[in-house]
């Protein structure tokens, strides 16, 4: 079985993995040029989603008369499902490779926000002992979480949230009870649970669904002293009524790893609002660890795959 690979991270680690699994011809490849050599005879093409471009989609589906699976190595798959595959083509994501790494700098940035780090550490910079910000210090303990979003990544998020003492309640697709929530919904919802919320976590897939979710009046309708972490996808929230949300006090802050457009261009005025932590979408980064974990996922799949079971995660699209 050909299996082409193109990581953008774990190349080694996947590699290594895959190659050693009996009846794997496995190439790995850096660039497109290289992959497209490969295609014709490719069974199995493993890559990033944010790879899959349209380019990418027209080439697999005139030459690629082989394909049967793709499977991403990113837990986003937003580009798939707007290129689309031949019908023939089984799709899966990365599963919960990325969760616990996501869910951990979800937590980073809501208590960075909650504790005031920003200012903190402006202070040490200026080497300035300033207890003052100790009277808007707050705490996770007994606030309720609401995360949008309720499947690897945000049950994730609830597991650390817990451990804070938080109440959490998800949704998602279904509504289907979780025994990491205090309570499940449905999507639909939300509009209700929103002014419950002291902290919304995003942790839902991207796509012309999602697209906007959060805009001016879902904002309006959340506490003034509420937060909101953003580790879905920048296109899930309306940035312009993010922005003026931040700069009028309707909420009380932001953390977020996504933007859009991303990457965030140097002038975009998002940069000037206030308690915003901006990180540059490396959410899911976790050294050996997080490579590893992709690796054996990538491992376990082809595995699945040759044995002639579905693999694990497959994508709806």
């Amino acid at each position: 079985m050909r299996i082409v690979l193109w990581p953008t991270v774990g190349g080694a680690e996947i590699g290594a993995r895959v190659r050693a699994i009996e009846g794997v011809d496995l190439i790995e490849v850096s660039s497109r040029e290289e992959l497209l050599e490969q295609l014709d005879a490719a069974e199995v093409l493993m890559l990033p989603s944010p790879l899959y471009d349209a380019d990418m989609a027209a080439a697999v589906r005139t030459r690629a008369r082989q394909l049967r699976w793709i499977q991403l190595l990113s837990a986003g798959y937003e580009e798939v499902l707007a290129h689309g595959v031949p019908p023939r083509v089984v799709v899966s994501n990365a599963g919960d490779a990325w969760s616990p790494a996501v869910a951990e700098h979800a937590m980073t940035l809501l208590l960075a926000l909650v504790r005031h780090l920003p200012e903190i550490f402006a202070n040490q910079a200026h080497h300035s002992w300033d207890g003052s910000v100790v009277t808007r210090m707050g705490t996770l303990e007994g606030c309720t979480l609401l995360v949008a979003g309720f499947g690897s990544i945000g049950r994730e998020v609830a597991v650390r949230a817990r451990a804070f003492g938080m109440r959490v309640v998800g949704v998602s697709r279904s509504g289907r009870a979780d025994a990491l929530a205090d309570e499940c919904y449905p999507e639909g919802e939300l509009d209700t649970l929103l002014p419950q919320a002291d902290v919304l976590v995003l942790a839902l897939p991207f796509s012309e669904r999602t697209r906007g979710l959060i805009a001016a009046a879902r904002l309006a309708a959340m506490k003034p002293s509420a937060l909101l972490i953003n580790v879905a996808r920048g296109g899930v929230v309306d940035t312009h009524a993010l922005a003026q949300a931040l700069k009028q006090g309707t909420i009380a802050g932001a953390g977020i790893d996504v933007t859009d457009p991303e990457p965030l261009p140097p002038e975009h005025p998002l940069w000037n609002c206030p308690n915003l932590l901006i990180s540059p979408h490396v959410a899911g980064a976790s050294g050996k660890t997080g490579k590893e974990r992709l690796a054996s996922m990538a491992a376990r799949n082809t595995q699945r795959y040759l044995a002639g079971e579905t693999p694990a995660h497959v994508l709806k699209l």
